[in-house]
């Protein structure tokens, strides 16, 4: 009924203020659904808009990775030309120099390894995301190599009349990881305390807790502001981007720290007050990705604490996602892995996980969107959804299954990415 129907009424109201009111508290009534219909629309039109936009800032960002791998290696030639001749001709196995000319060589050569490093950080960074960086494990001596790379930061701290300390329980001896990605990620911490440490000190201390090797990169620098902590792991983000930026520097070091630790099975977190320092926390495991001392296989559940969150995973190669796993479990989540829905639902008759991820390999089964299904329809209690999977377009999970899911997430998996995941 709407208000114009409401004439064949006007003989039984009482009068004609009676059916005036009448007439307008329906007015109002369908004003606010058409208001809620519209709401919805839009709403809907929304997330359609944003979930394009998602799609094409991940596609952008693996096209990125891809084109910086490319053009860092083209340059890397030339570069190695400037560099090699310059240092022949600094040594005047050609002729003799004068002074000023020495003086332009000496500055050509340093700043061709300036550039160079720059090149490198950013081919490193491209690799890493592109899921191209492939880590060569060791047991590392962890004393030697945190000497090491003090001794390498030292010059930089003595010119700036900085307090280089260091600081180790006695526990914390070895580790199975990339020793030269591990002394990278180190070197890059230092650097960067040391950089933005006008006065005071900056101190490394190693410690083990549980079955993971903390370092932890300590100054009284100019500090970072709360909202800019995470931007900071970001590629290419300064704290100073002005014109007349003080720090010199490309903003690729944190970034490229924080996914070299995501690929050993660890992560990178930073504590920050402006004006009195920060406090960089580098966590890795002590086995190596995916390694446990407490498990032999990483994908057995955990006693459960009251606290923590569950998830499921499920794929035919589960130690294909070790990295992922060790990620998970540090942020509290109790992890259970399933080689097939036949355990997942064995699982499922005894717990209530809050989520279940979707390998890239069983993203490519073609009864996916039958298993998620009869997932959705005999879970009591909701679960969210979130399917892996690869570029291969034609390796993509089937459209029923995609409807199913409440995220899709394109390999690689970096931390942003899968922060999102576990905040559906």
């Amino acid at each position: 009924m709407t208000a114009n129907d409401l004439d064949d009424l006007r003989p039984f109201c009482r009068d004609e203020a009676a059916f005036r009111q009448l007439q307008q508290v329906l007015a109002e009534r369908e004003a606010r659904r058409e208001r809620s219909l519209l709401d919805g629309t839009r709403q809907a039109q929304r997330t359609q808009i944003l979930e394009a936009q998602r799609r094409a800032a991940e596609a952008s960002s693996q096209a990125k990775s891809r084109f910086l791998a490319m053009i860092s290696h083209e340059l890397r030639t030339p570069l190695n030309a400037v560099l090699g001749l310059s240092a022949l001709l600094s040594r005047q196995v050609v002729g003799p120099l004068n002074e000023k000319q020495a003086e332009y060589l000496n500055y050509i050569h340093g700043s061709g390894e300036h550039l160079l490093a720059i090149i490198s950080d950013i081919l490193d960074l491209s690799k890493v995301e592109a899921g191209q960086e492939h880590l060569g494990l060791a047991e590392v001596s962890l004393p030697e190599l945190c000497q090491s790379c003090l001794a390498m930061i030292r010059p930089r701290a003595i010119e700036k009349g900085l307090t280089l300390t260091y600081r180790e329980d006695g526990s914390a001896l070895s580790c199975l990881a990339d020793e030269r990605r591990l002394r990278q990620m180190l070197l890059n911490l230092l650097s960067n305390a040391v950089k933005f440490t006008a006065r005071g000190q900056v101190m490394l201390a190693v410690q083990r807790r549980d079955a993971q090797i903390e370092f932890r990169v300590e100054d009284t620098g100019i500090g970072i502001p709360a909202d800019q902590l995470e931007q900071i792991f970001q590629p290419f983000t300064q704290l100073d981007r002005g014109l007349n930026r003080q720090y010199e520097g490309t903003g690729l070091g944190l970034a490229l720290t924080r996914q070299l630790a995501q690929l050993h099975g660890g992560h990178l977190r930073v504590d920050s007050v402006v004006g009195q320092g920060s406090r960089f926390f580098l966590r890795l495991p002590v086995q190596g990705p995916g390694g446990n001392a407490a498990a032999a296989d990483p994908l057995v559940g955990s006693p459960l604490q009251a606290e923590e969150q569950r998830l499921v995973m499920i794929d035919t190669d589960l130690d294909h996602h070790r990295a992922l796993v060790a990620y998970v479990r540090e942020r509290g989540w109790q992890v259970n892995g399933c080689r097939s829905w036949a355990e997942v639902q064995q699982y499922l008759t005894a717990n209530a996980p809050q989520l279940l991820i979707v390998g890239d390999r069983e993203a490519c089964n073609p009864a996916l969107g039958e298993h998620l299904q009869q997932l959705k329809s005999a879970q009591r209690q909701p679960i969210k959804i979130a399917i892996l999977r690869t570029e291969n377009a034609a390796a993509d999970p089937a459209a029923g299954a995609l409807a199913l899911a409440d995220a899709c997430i394109d390999l690689p998996l970096t931390i942003a990415k899968l922060e999102r995941v576990l905040t559906l």
